[in-house]
């Protein structure tokens, strides 16, 4: 994420737009049309409000740095907005707030997405300038010099964070041959030796019209969006497809752990465990899972390791959705007087109950509904449905959406049970704890104190 909008912004959008879309609501109809050169463009309707959101998801992501060179599709976000040969450096920012909207970009592991939130009467202005700046950035050397001088700035601050370390350490940790182990900003002496040429180099090599999808909701006409859409973006020529990353990780065969030292007030873990794909069947079990175990006060962790035991001020989990296998993530902030270890002791205790005993209907069922609720009031404005059309687009495809509600009240509890068994064991486990070190001086401020969920600035 470019600027001073914090990374975690970006880097958690697919966990945050995976509970956010509308289960309950009516289907989505959205027009699909690729153009001659590729390029694919979505258009969903919707004349609530005078507001378009004009979103473009480039199929490039911090999966696709090359070896050495971890960082540079983030940066390359970050270079986008430093000017064309003909626009200035920030001027596309100054001119889409001038009509009274907003605009922004982010990079994941799989995906890097821009997007503008207009009045609908700036509508082809705002897919003009994405046009422009998307597939004309300049790359000016002293300013890619600045901007790749702000990402390490923005690194620093990562590395003082206790629990953004513990999370990159677990992350890197549990891949051994897949590049989702390196942190989406990368790593500090990778970035600050990438050079201008070879960001531009992999720049033209992943921002073409046939790795890119233009999406367009709101306030718009169908016909008018697909107009604009060739009129900007239709006559650029179709270029070579992109590399594919084809690393498949090894299979886990035994625990693994490490020791995280850092400043810090209190200590903390994270356990990871090897899950698959997001197109798997087993993966909406995972994400139930997830929800029974901390989605809310009366979950299983918050009840008995917060409100019961008092072991830990705070928990959660979650599964990460990613185009190939990933990571299904417990995090635990532990209560003073207590420790690490007696935390994650009764983890494993409450992992084991729902490995050895089917939950209860009535914690499927509050689990399910709560989910589906999430899903239902996380589409309540234009720029969030078409991050909905977007993200699921990027990952699978957008029509997922609509079979989501049926998928999730589905899920059985000897599904539940069976993926738990199946995932959440001792060999398949990384486990990254943090031990506190006290601060340096009288009065020294802990980073990473502020709030923000454990290493989430740059998942």
């Amino acid at each position: 994420m470019r600027r001073n909008v914090p990374s975690f912004a970006c880097a958690c959008l697919s966990f945050f737009l995976l509970v956010s879309v509308s289960l309950g609501a009516e289907r989505l109809e959205v027009a699909e049309r690729t153009l001659g050169n590729g390029l694919k463009v979505l258009v969903m309707e919707d004349h609530s409000a005078p507001l378009v959101a004009v979103q473009v998801w480039i199929r490039v992501g911090a999966r696709n740095d090359p070896s050495g060179m971890s960082g540079v599709a983030h940066l390359i976000e970050h270079m986008i907005f430093k000017g064309t040969g003909i626009m200035g450096s920030e001027e596309f920012s100054e001119i889409i707030q001038r009509y009274g909207g907003m605009e922004n970009a982010g990079t994941g592991r799989d995906f890097t997405d821009y997007f503008a939130y207009v009045p609908s009467a700036r509508a082809e202005e705002a897919v003009r300038l994405w046009a422009e700046i998307l597939l004309g950035a300049a790359f000016d050397p002293a300013e890619f010099i600045s901007e790749r001088d702000v990402v390490l700035e923005e690194l620093r601050l990562g590395l003082n964070d206790p629990y953004e370390a513990v999370f990159d350490e677990v992350t890197a940790t549990a891949y051994h041959a897949h590049p989702y182990g390196r942190p989406i900003i990368g790593w500090m002496s990778e970035v600050g030796s990438i050079t201008r040429d070879q960001a531009y180099d992999h720049y033209r090599t992943f921002y073409v019209p046939n790795n890119m999808t233009l999406i367009l909701v709101g306030d718009i006409i169908e016909d008018r969006a697909l107009d604009l859409a060739q009129r900007y973006f239709g006559e650029l020529k179709r270029s070579p497809d992109p590399p594919q990353v084809r690393t498949v990780e090894p299979r886990q065969t035994g625990e693994r752990r490490i020791e995280v030292k850092r400043e810090a007030l209190l200590p903390m873990f994270e356990a990871a465990w090897h899950i698959p794909e997001v197109s798997h069947p087993d993966f909406l079990k995972l994400q139930v899972l997830a929800q029974i175990l901390a989605g809310g006060e009366s979950s299983r962790l918050h009840r008995e390791l917060v409100y019961e035991k008092q072991i830990a001020s705070s928990v959660s989990a979650w599964a990460y959705s990613l185009v190939d296998p990933g990571l299904f993530y417990v995090t635990c902030m532990v209560s003073p007087d207590h420790t690490a270890q007696e935390a994650e002791a009764a983890l494993y205790e409450i992992i084991g109950s729902l490995q050895n005993e089917p939950v209860n209907d009535r914690e499927l069922e509050k689990a399910v509904n709560q989910y589906v609720s999430n899903f239902i009031f996380g589409q309540e404005s234009i720029l969030r449905q078409a991050f909905v059309v977007g993200y699921y687009d990027a990952l699978l495809s957008w029509e997922v959406v609509n079979d989501l509600a049926l998928k999730v009240k589905s899920v059985s509890k000897e599904e539940i049970l069976e993926v738990a068994g199946r995932y959440l064991t001792q060999d398949n486990r990384t486990v990254a704890t943090l031990i506190p070190l006290r601060p340096e001086g009288p009065g020294r401020m802990v980073p990473g104190m502020g709030g923000n969920t454990p290493g989430g600035r740059r998942r």
